[in-house]
This record gives C-alpha cells, structure tokens and sequence, in this order.
C-alpha cells in the first residue's frame, strides 16, 4: 500500500471507505481527519456505483441504512464528495482486467481510478494484484 501522497493526488474511496469515513466507524481519527482535509480540497472521488452497492448491501442486511436514498442524499450533500459515474468504456474495461478479483464493483472502481487517475482507498488486499495506485491511511 503506498502512504506517500502527492499535493495533487485525488482519491477514489472504495465503497466501504467511503462508509467509514461517512459513519466513523472502525477508522482513525487521523483517517477521518485526512480526508476531511482533501475533500474540502476537491480531492476526494465517490463512484456512484457505491450507491448501488450500499443499496445491496443494505437490503441484504450488512449494512444498516433505514432509508438508502436519503441516506445518499445527505452524504452527497454534506460531505461534498465529487461524484463519478462510470462511462460504458470503463464498465467494458472493467469486464477485461485479470480475474484475481470477482467483484464486479471492485474491478469497476479500479478502472475509474486509473481512468481519473486517483489513487483507490481500500483495504481489500486483492486489489493490490492490479496496476492501481492504492492508498490507506
């Protein structure tokens, strides 16, 4: 995992980063109070593919979220995220990597990290198989 970061770096928060972050939950302070700092910066990406996974995840009962959409709505309203959608050439990307990794959310939030050129903030050690530039702090 790298840790180093450059002035210009932008991340992408993989889907339970991004919670995390949001909840506070079983992170550090100092990782709540970094990207604090780069979002106010406009350096921090969410995929909104993450809300489809939340929305999964939540009905499968994983995660608790009464109300996925206003839930949604208020992270993206407080928390001043820049949101990405993914384009039809990064979801077709996404089907062509190596296949060390089967989620296909995983697989699509490391294409739109290489497409925007943002290191991917994650945990998940299978990530570390691809070409992407991972952060955890």
């Amino acid at each position: 995992m790298e840790k180093s970061h450059l002035e210009n770096d932008l991340y992408l928060l993989d889907t339970h980063a991004l919670f995390q972050w949001v909840t506070r939950d079983k992170v550090s302070s100092s990782f709540v109070s970094f990207f604090d700092e780069q979002v106010l910066l406009g350096k921090v990406l969410v995929s909104s593919i993450s809300f489809w996974e939340f929305g999964l995840l939540a009905r499968s009962g994983r995660i608790s979220i009464a109300n996925i959409q206003l839930w949604k709505e208020q992270v993206l309203k407080h928390s001043h995220v820049r949101l990405v959608s993914p384009s039809p050439d990064e979801m077709i990307d996404s089907t062509l990597l190596p296949p060390h990794h089967k989620d296909p959310f995983d697989r699509l939030l490391i294409v739109q990290a290489l497409a925007n050129k943002a290191l991917l903030v994650t945990q998940d050690s299978l990530i570390k198989k691809y070409r992407v530039k991972i952060f955890w702090r």
